[in-house]
């Protein structure tokens, strides 16, 4: 039973860590800081980011195609 209390005070323990909390950059609000993070996702580069976020998918793609088509 040792393990059984073991595993649920860990399981307890993350739960709480998820419980939900204030937002300090909720972008939902009108205050400061969620202009702020606005502006920082949002801004003149945000085409270029999202680029750069997407670009790595169609080669990781190919190569897991490369891989499962010609490695046994």
């Amino acid at each position: 039973m040792r393990g059984r209390a073991s595993l649920t005070a860990a399981m307890l323990t993350f739960g709480g860590s998820l419980a939900a909390g204030p937002a300090h950059a909720c972008t939902l609000c009108h205050s400061r800081i969620a202009d702020d993070v606005r502006a920082a996702v949002f801004g003149p580069g945000f085409w270029n980011d999202a680029v750069a976020l997407i670009s790595p998918v169609p080669l990781l793609a190919a190569m897991v195609i490369v891989m499962r088509r010609y490695l046994p």
